[in-house]
């Protein structure tokens, strides 16, 4: 599991302040992206991008999870939200199952770049103890696709920040997002069922595998019983030990995306087909082979997400 080291994160902070001065940018109603660059500071808490920021006054950190649709969903377990209405049932993609409750009005919630929202209107809450008890005890939550929507963002786990970037024709022309940096490769994606959800086409030592983008997972391989006799005979699939939770992580080489980005990654889970049904379900998958791709995939490269033109842009740290 990931560890940073606090000296590194608060000249980073210092750095991020400096260059992207924290003035209060208030906004009413509506939980969306505003201005043409916007810079969020993220904390690393096991193998999840965490941006810190008050709920009503209550400090907190919500999880920035692309696999999620709606723009905030607040932890009720962690914030009072006496008012709120219950909804329904929900289930995430590990399978843990959450009441979901809607709220007409949240008075506050403030991030630590000074980006303030208010008086927010129909925002999701659930109760998320388990990832109070997984992830932080201050899980306040999470920020998800819609958030975003209308940008590009580049997320950047070796600096701890996430950097959003308006959608515009002069944009598509300077390509400022990819400004000093080097660029491994651009490859493309579809998004099948759900918008937020970017599919890719991999080979594991020439069998083919579905991947699926997500920055809130560890990434986990899921291979059907002949491909992964085939490929553990072949060495490219190679147990490497347990996690916390005695589940079994797997070095995985020889992997090729897009035809034309080859990597190998180390720590990632294993799951079973019985374990990725809901993610299957959900995101309509039916290919029988299938890998997550998150922190074991984004700690190593440097990554812009471009949903409008549907490309991943991998840059070197």
């Amino acid at each position: 599991m990931s560890r940073f080291n606090l000296f590194f994160w608060s000249i980073t902070l210092l750095f991020c302040y400096t260059t992207f001065s924290v003035k209060a940018q208030i906004y009413e109603k509506t939980a969306e992206l505003h201005g043409d660059i916007v810079v969020f500071p993220i904390t690393l808490v096991n193998v999840y991008p965490l941006i810190s920021g008050t709920v009503n006054g209550v400090p907190g950190k919500f999880m920035f999870d692309t696999g999620f649709g709606a723009p905030i969903s607040l932890n009720d377990n962690f914030v009072d939200l006496p008012n709120k209405k219950m909804k329904a049932n929900g289930v995430t993609g590990s399978g843990h199952s959450f009441k979901t409750s809607i709220n007409d009005t949240i008075r506050e919630i403030k991030f630590t770049n000074g980006t303030t929202y208010r008086n927010l209107e129909n925002i999701s809450s659930g109760n998320y103890e388990f990832l109070q008890k997984a992830v932080a005890q201050d899980f306040a939550g999470f920020i998800g696709h819609k958030f975003f929507q209308g940008y590009l963002f580049k997320i950047d786990y070796l600096h701890r920040k996430v950097t959003f970037y308006k959608d515009a024709p002069k944009r598509r022309i300077s390509n400022d997002f990819l400004a000093n940096e080097k660029v491994l490769a651009v490859i493309n994606f579809e998004t099948g069922k759900l918008e937020n959800h970017p599919h890719v086409k991999l080979k594991i030592d020439g069998v083919d595998v579905l991947g699926a983008f997500d920055t809130g997972q560890n990434g986990l391989l899921q291979m059907d019983s002949p491909s992964a006799k085939l490929l553990k005979t072949k060495g490219s699939i190679v147990n490497s030990g347990i996690d916390r939770t005695n589940d079994t992580l797997l070095t995985v080489k020889n992997i090729t995306i897009d035809g034309k980005f080859k990597t190998t990654l180390k720590g990632v889970e294993s799951s079973t087909v019985e374990g990725t049904q809901v993610i299957r379900k959900e995101l309509g998958i039916t290919e029988p082979n299938l890998m997550t791709i998150g922190y074991r995939f984004l700690s190593q490269y440097k990554t812009v997400w471009d949903y409008a033109q549907k490309k991943i842009y991998i840059l070197e740290y």
